[in-house]
């Protein structure tokens, strides 16, 4: 008897010591990063802009003979770099906490009946897995551009699954006018960050209302209000004047040729679901959360069904229409930030896929074969693997932190911004950067002052030319 409740006891605390050994493993050496992180690339002449035309004149003229991506173009506009390189570290720190942050908020709302340390472990899990897979962590977390094009509709979309809930499948659920209005704003937010968002948001918005019709016959509201408020910022990017801009940049034999752009749409996407598939831990992340899943969870067959049709549509539909939106409008495959997104949102449909397989499992009354075991197994293997496994962004982080060369970059780069700072002559020549961490590090400057990135930089510091 006392064995036996020297287990239960251990067993309940279990989820909550796994969410601090995934927090201590998985995501805190993104957290330090943070504070070696520096500026580059598009980060400068954004700054420049502002300082030079300010912010909303800057804004006006983007959105006129760039691009229409409203909201990401904002952000940069008022650069933390305008602040001080100090600001920049703060929003790179800030940016992965809010990603741990909006994560355990949405799964909050999607399992209320949970307990706390349950819903923790379950939030570190995800974000390790993508944190652990990531394309680039660099052009993700530690650079302008590419955060707040890429992994700020990311931070946006948790914010409104927490909004919504899994209340929002119940059809007697009404939210306040309130909730409405916010969920609306940050859809449009969300979808004005990049194309590649706007796709994946109107994608996952018109299946998860289908859904709902499907089951009931009627609309949901908040569903409804988020899908209506992706369409309107749909519209703010595409009636854009840069829009067409930016589309006339590339000429190739692929781009707006549908043969061509299907054929790479299709090699890019068996590539990247199989690469995820053998380097990404989904297997004992698969085994730690159907070995977990919540006793409560209690669905009929036919919703289990539907929840994974609906999650092997939206990976498969994620993956390769995403994919399509830069071989038809580029011609190329889509940079590495852009795959960064599409990872997180195939993340999140993998757990609707298991959210099914739980549910149908329970429906046919079958139960796992001894699931501690499974539970041990899936924890041993994944933090296994972040250790030796050598491609994996865990491991790397560690290494960049624990070598130094993250801290090597860090000095080296505020040594060489204070030097062109202080500096007396109008053409200044400073030296590349030696330490090049891959998990931080995303551009340099060239031996090119006539370089887009070089004069950049030369105009944020008020110098003629900046190069090596």
């Amino acid at each position: 008897m006392l064995m036996t409740s020297l287990r239960d006891a251990a067993s309940s605390r279990l989820p909550g010591v796994l969410a601090v050994l995934f927090a201590v493993v998985g995501v805190l050496p993104f957290v330090l990063l943070g504070m070696h992180a520096h500026p580059s690339a598009d980060d400068w002449y954004m700054a420049a802009d502002t300082l030079e035309k300010g912010f909303v004149k800057a804004n006006v003229d983007y959105y006129n003979t760039t691009t229409g991506r409203f909201t990401s173009s904002a952000f940069l506009f008022m650069n933390p770099i305008l602040l001080s390189f100090g600001a920049f570290k703060c929003y790179s720190v800030c940016l992965v906490l809010g990603l741990v942050a909006s994560a355990r908020w949405a799964v909050g709302a999607w399992f209320s009946d949970q307990s706390r340390s349950w819903k923790w472990a379950a939030a570190l899990l995800g974000v390790t897995l993508f944190l652990w897979g990531m394309a680039s962590t660099a052009q993700g977390f530690y650079w302008g551009t590419g955060s707040s094009g890429y992994m700020l509709p990311a931070v946006i979309s948790l914010v409104m699954a927490a909004l919504v809930g899994r209340r929002s499948l119940e059809p007697a659920w009404r939210p306040s006018v309130m909730r409405l209005v916010i969920i609306g704003l940050l859809a449009v937010l969300a979808t004005g960050c990049t194309e590649v968002a706007m796709a994946l948001l109107l994608l996952h918005a018109l299946a998860w209302n289908a859904l709902f019709l499907w089951r009931n016959r009627s609309l949901s509201k908040p569903l409804a209000v988020m899908l209506l408020a992706i369409v309107l910022g749909v519209a703010l990017v595409m009636l854009s004047p840069g829009n067409a801009n930016r589309s006339s940049l590339y000429s190739n034999g692929v781009n707006h040729v549908l043969p061509a752009s299907l054929a790479l749409t299709l090699k890019l996407g068996v590539q990247h679901i199989g690469s995820w598939l053998v380097h990404v831990p989904f297997v004992p992340f698969s085994l730690i959360a159907l070995s977990a899943w919540p006793v409560s969870w209690i669905v009929s067959r036919k919703q289990s069904l539907e929840l994974i049709v609906l999650a092997l549509l939206l990976m498969a539909g994620g993956v390769f229409g995403a994919f399509f939106l830069g071989a038809w409008s580029m011609g190329a495959a889509l940079p590495l930030r852009a795959v960064n997104l599409i990872l997180f949102f195939f993340i999140i449909d993998w757990w609707v896929l298991l959210a099914g397989l739980a549910g149908l499992l329970r429906s046919l009354d079958l139960r796992l074969p001894r699931p501690r075991v499974l539970f041990s197994v899936g924890v041993f293997l994944l933090l296994g693997m972040a250790v030796v496994f050598p491609a994996n962004n865990v491991r790397n982080a560690w290494r960049d932190l624990v070598s130094g060369e993250a801290l090597r970059y860090d000095l080296q780069s505020s040594w060489r911004h204070e030097y062109i700072r202080s500096s007396t002559e109008a053409e200044v020549r400073v030296p590349p950067l030696i330490a090049r961490p891959s998990t931080l590090f995303f551009n340099d400057l060239t031996p090119d002052p006539t370089d887009w990135r070089n004069t950049g930089c030369a105009r944020f510091f008020h110098k003629h030319s900046v190069s090596f």
